[in-house]
């Protein structure tokens, strides 16, 4: 039997795409927020709990926490769908509303290395000599952080989310087959 494999690639594409960018997207603004509220907050409750969280995060295989989110969720608050795709182009509202799980299984995996890897740069950022300038010249702590800690933390992170979408694309099979999505 004959399988056309540019068929099955046009068609498993859109969910894998929707999945992995969706996922990137919350992942990048839920790391950056969390390694900043870690580093304000060095050392104090927040700090050590936001790391215990991210390696909890980290640790936790995507199967398990799928699995675990679909239970929660789906089955016993039935606060979303337990799986399933509607094309974005079908549908825009249903298609969110079908997204949302496995983005954040997807998404939770890589948030918690990249609020570790933000909190790292944005502490050995803080210590350089431009930033105690920028504060010895009285600028405000928030644009101090904006313009000087946060532009230049932020650098690798950039080269990482490029990798990281090609790795989540790879990757997706497992958070597809939790959530019946006809990915790639």
């Amino acid at each position: 039997q004959q399988v056309n494999v540019e068929q099955q690639i046009a068609d498993g594409l859109p969910a894998t795409l929707s999945l992995a960018i969706g996922a990137g997207i919350i992942w990048l603004v839920l790391g950056v927020l969390l390694g900043l509220v870690g580093a304000a907050r060095a050392g104090g409750f927040t700090d050590r709990s936001l790391t215990g969280l991210a390696m909890i995060g980290v640790s936790t295989p995507v199967f398990l926490l799928g699995a675990l989110l679909l239970y929660a969720l789906a089955y016993k608050l039935t606060l979303f769908p337990n799986g399933g795709y509607v094309p974005l182009t079908s549908d825009p509202v249903q298609w969110l509303y079908h997204m949302i799980l496995p983005w954040l299984t997807f998404a939770i995996l890589f948030a918690a290395s990249y609020a570790r890897m933000i909190r790292a740069n944005v502490m050995d950022t803080l210590g350089e000599d431009y930033v105690r300038t920028a504060r010895a010249k009285g600028a405000p702590e928030s644009v101090v952080i904006r313009r000087h800690v946060l532009r230049n933390a932020l650098l690798p992170v950039v080269t990482m989310l490029g990798l990281d979408i090609g790795v989540a694309l790879g990757g997706a099979i497992f958070t597809e087959a939790i959530f019946n999505l006809p990915g790639l």
